[in-house]
């Protein structure tokens, strides 16, 4: 039995008036994989991981979930199976932590006990460090705080597939490294839009660049961010340095040319 969770096939996306945002990709995503879109602004990174998770019909091509044609899997089901933490996400201000994170049981609604949702809730809600906040409205959150709250509604609702648009928004340096940990550690399939390269190759298991609404690479952070194709891409130059306190680890250092007057 293949363990493929996400089969991406010739996907393109080319509005009737305008630019082909995307062309051409097909990727695969297997069980327990971390996948990182990246690319700059432009590419065709969201685009992408809106048809992967269903959000955008795509022009031509197929995806696929769990060996299914995403399109022909009821809406129920699909939401029982993907979960998705977008960047334009607004929760009901007034809404309880706790009831936020709750939503994400909807779709298992009548399937179990309702004792069984309230520990899932609970659960996700401990794992996300939100326990303590979960009597808290929505709209008295930091930035970091509801970004949390969106991945534990997320983790509610346990899906197959996690799909995350820049989760690291609204983060500081160390709340991003800590989020990305703790993704990481779910186990389960991953399909997440990056910006912030550094975080890139701790994070992902496999790297989509896209570049021009084309994927140029595919492949681990090893084989995909090298510095030839970092240069072509992105125009700045990557370094990798021995560790200074782990001997079997690089630093991967993004150099970002940034040129001042004197």
């Amino acid at each position: 039995m293949s363990d493929i969770v996400l089969q991406a096939c010739g996907l393109c996306c080319r509005p009737e008036k305008g630019v082909t945002l995307v062309e051409d990709v097909s990727l695969d995503v297997r069980a327990g994989e971390r996948l990182a879109i990246i690319g700059p602004n432009g590419a065709g990174k969201s685009t992408l991981l809106r048809m992967l998770c269903g959000m955008l019909k795509p022009s031509s091509g197929l995806v696929s979930l769990d060996g299914e044609p995403l399109d022909r899997l009821p809406t129920a089901e699909r939401a029982r199976r993907i979960a998705v933490v977008g960047q334009s996400d607004q929760p009901d201000a007034q809404l309880a932590v706790s009831d936020y994170v709750g939503l994400g049981r909807i779709p298992h609604m009548g399937l179990r006990r309702r004792s069984d949702d309230r520990d899932v809730v609970l659960d996700a809600l401990e794992r996300t460090g939100l326990l303590v906040l979960r009597e808290r409205r929505m709209g008295s959150l930091s930035g970091g705080e509801r970004q949390r709250a969106q991945l534990a509604r997320a983790i509610a609702q346990q899906p197959h597939v996690l799909f995350l648009d820049e989760p690291t928004n609204h983060l500081d340096p160390r709340a991003r490294g800590e989020l990305l940990e703790f993704v990481a550690r779910l186990g389960i399939a991953v399909v997440t839009v990056l910006h912030d390269l550094p975080l890139v190759a701790p994070f992902a298991t496999h790297v989509a660049v896209m570049s021009k609404a084309r994927l140029v690479a595919l492949g681990t952070p090893r084989e995909t961010l090298t510095a030839a194709l970092v240069r072509e891409v992105f125009a700045i130059d990557v370094l990798r340095l021995p560790h200074p306190a782990e001997q079997d680890r690089e630093l991967t250092v993004f150099d970002v040319p940034i040129r001042l007057s004197r």
